[in-house]
């Protein structure tokens, strides 16, 4: 007897398998998808204004990340890896704020960028070399913020060596043997010399101080000594004596009579004599060598100084008397 193989029952095996493997397929699949979407997502740690931001990313550049965080980037801030990057696992991304500021030092104005931090730091950073002595405003140790107005102030010393004249003085030597109006000049002066040593403080390259550190004398100063006549009594003609205050050598000319009064108001007159004021005072009694007691009483445009005009009553004494040097006594 033949056996019988059912139709069905084949057909059922067949397609049995077929669904095994298409399920198969679906969960590979599946499978693969997963591990695809879980591979390609990235835990983002961004660091920023003092603040953590943590995100997931599926891949990307360190610009997306900032950008889906939304942390906007100023111009000159610094971003640690560069925006550019391509994200990774467990990625790290720091901004760095830079701050602007504006210097003032050595006479220029300078806007500057730089990380946050001191002055001090701001200054060193820059590479900005400080003297002692130099003031900085606000102070160094002064956090720094954004528009700040910072100011260096330069102060320098240096010293110099400056001669300085000394004076001579003058001293006066009586003698009783001359006059009283009479000076000779019996030994000349010389000023004497200090070599000083002053330090000078600059501000900004301007002085502000000046302080005397040293002195030296080079040479010593030499008085000028006067011989000065004290005698106050002359002998005069027939052995008279005459009490003066002082007497001068004076140019004297000679007048005679014009038609005109003096300057006193009266005509003149033998012993009158016309003077320069500022020398001898209008009224002053005087005694000339030569020409006896005088009175003055009169001026003129020509009688400046030491000189004397003495009047004469006839114009031929006036011309015997012509010019000469003559000594005047001041009376008491």
């Amino acid at each position: 007897m033949q056996a019988y193989t059912s139709p069905r029952r084949t057909f059922g095996f067949f397609g049995d398998s077929r669904l095994i493997i298409w399920c198969l397929g679906v969960v590979v699949a599946a499978a693969i998808i997963l591990t695809g979407y879980y591979y390609n997502r990235h835990n983002i740690s961004i660091h920023a204004d003092g603040k953590e931001v943590n995100l997931v990313m599926r891949g990307g550049t360190v610009a997306d990340a900032l950008k889906k965080a939304q942390i906007a980037v100023g111009e000159k801030d610094i971003v640690d890896p560069p925006l550019r990057t391509v994200l990774k696992q467990d990625q790290t991304v720091n901004i760095t704020r830079m701050i602007k500021f504006t210097l003032l030092a050595d006479g220029k104005e300078s806007e500057l960028w730089v990380t946050p931090g001191s002055v001090g730091n701001a200054l060193k950073s820059l590479k900005i070399a400080l003297n002692p002595g130099d003031q900085v405003i606000p102070g160094l140790e002064t956090n720094l913020t954004p528009g700040e107005n910072i100011e260096i102030i330069r102060f320098t010393e240096k010293t110099i060596n400056q001669p300085v004249k000394v004076p001579f003085k003058v001293e006066r030597k009586n003698d009783s043997s001359k006059e009283r109006g009479y000076k000779k000049v019996i030994q000349e002066g010389q000023n004497g010399l200090i070599q000083r040593t002053v330090k000078i403080t600059l501000k900004n390259g301007k002085e502000v101080k000046r302080e005397v550190i040293g002195e030296k004398v080079v040479r010593e100063p030499v008085n000028k000594v006067v011989a000065v006549g004290t005698m106050r009594v002359k002998v005069v003609s027939r052995g008279e004596n005459i009490r003066f205050s002082r007497s001068l050598v004076m140019n004297a000319s000679a007048y005679s009579h014009t038609g005109n009064r003096t300057k006193s108001g009266v005509y003149p007159y033998k012993g009158a004599v016309a003077v320069d004021p500022a020398v001898i005072p209008l009224g002053t009694r005087l005694y000339v060598d030569g020409y006896g007691y005088a009175k003055a009483l009169d001026v003129g445009s020509a009688i400046k100084g030491n000189k004397i005009d003495l009047f004469f009553e006839t114009t031929k004494q006036a011309y015997a008397w012509g010019r000469r040097s003559v000594k005047v006594y001041i009376l008491d």
